[in-house]
């Protein structure tokens, strides 16, 4: 487990930043205070913040690592759980790792299981700026909502532009790289909009909920925060149509290219059936074949198998078959 935590007095001025050593403070009115843990040993985890006295039930589904993101009010915080896009997090395997907030309006618990890009930003602003913002503790888990929808977006443009790409490479494709690409595509925006509805149903709990007492939040900023998260949720079920359509749209093609192999397989087993026959007539060991004895009989054979030939492609160019 590893802690670090940034103290604030009540004018929103750094004093220090340190870690487990200012644990102590998480009591203390006088102070505002930051804890960020990165949680790899659960049992020394839930002894160091055994004194903080946080839901056990709450605290056990922050340390799972695959839970749906919730919030829940409780006697003197409020705990949030979402999902954050990680650092790995590409086009093609939109990865999450949950991100739990325990929050009141002077103390602030971030706690996950691996490195947050969000966090670490926020962290270092705080540090460079050595001042909370200004609406506090509410303004600051603001922040790490609005920094975990920011690093969706950008993404999720790019999933837009490489499945416009796809579409225009269906037609010349010759493999089956692109279908395997679509389905890992649909897949993965499948997940994603689950979370993102999950995320917006939070963002809505949170608007009606009546805690300005736990946390104190801007009313306008929690409007700014559910539009995002809709927005996501929009832009992933879009996106999922739309690559439900291109798989479809690839085997449709992929149908039409071997029915025309097909297509011409057949004309060319039509044309040259009557030949494969003729020659299997004139090829039998018989001892008496009357035509055979034609000083011209294989020239004629030959004029007819190719004059056979040339009606076949002829009929079935005037039918459009070729």
């Amino acid at each position: 487990m590893t802690v670090r935590a940034l103290l604030f007095n009540t004018q929103g001025e750094l004093v220090k930043s340190g870690q487990e050593e200012l644990l102590p403070y998480y009591h203390n009115e006088d102070y505002f205070l930051w804890l960020d843990v990165i949680g790899t040993d659960a049992e020394r985890e839930m002894q160091a913040l055994a004194s903080f006295d946080l839901n056990p039930l709450a605290h056990r589904d922050a340390q799972r690592h695959r839970h749906p993101p919730k919030y829940e009010p409780f006697d003197d915080h409020v705990f949030l759980l979402m999902h954050e896009l990680t650092e790995q997090g590409t086009q093609t395997e939109i990865s999450r790792h949950q991100l739990a907030i325990f929050a009141n309006n002077s103390h602030l618990i971030t706690r996950r299981n691996q490195h947050s890009v969000t966090v670490d930003k926020i962290w270092q602003q705080l540090t460079q700026d050595q001042t909370l913002p200004r609406g506090g503790i509410g303004q600051l888990v603001y922040m790490l909502l609005r920094g975990i929808t920011d690093r969706y977006l950008p993404l999720m443009f790019e999933v837009e532009q490489r499945l416009s790409q796809i579409e225009d490479e269906i037609f010349d494709a010759t493999s089956d790289d692109l279908l395997g690409e679509l389905i890992s595509y649909g897949s993965q925006l499948k997940k994603a909009r689950r979370s993102f509805v999950y995320q917006t149903e939070v963002i809505e709990e949170i608007m009606n909920a009546d805690h300005a007492h736990l946390l104190a939040f801007d009313e306008h900023e929690l409007v700014d925060l559910f539009e995002h998260f809709e927005r996501l949720g929009s832009l992933a079920n879009l996106y999922q149509e739309l690559t439900n359509d291109l798989i479809n749209g690839f085997i449709s093609v992929s149908a039409h290219r071997t029915n025309n192999i097909m297509k011409l397989l057949t004309i060319v087993t039509a044309i040259f059936l009557p030949l494969t026959l003729i020659a299997g007539i004139y090829g039998m060991n018989f001892e008496y074949m009357p035509e055979l004895r034609w000083h011209y009989s294989y020239f004629f054979v030959l004029g007819f198998m190719f004059s056979v030939m040339i009606f076949g492609i002829v009929f079935v160019r005037k039918r459009g078959w070729l």
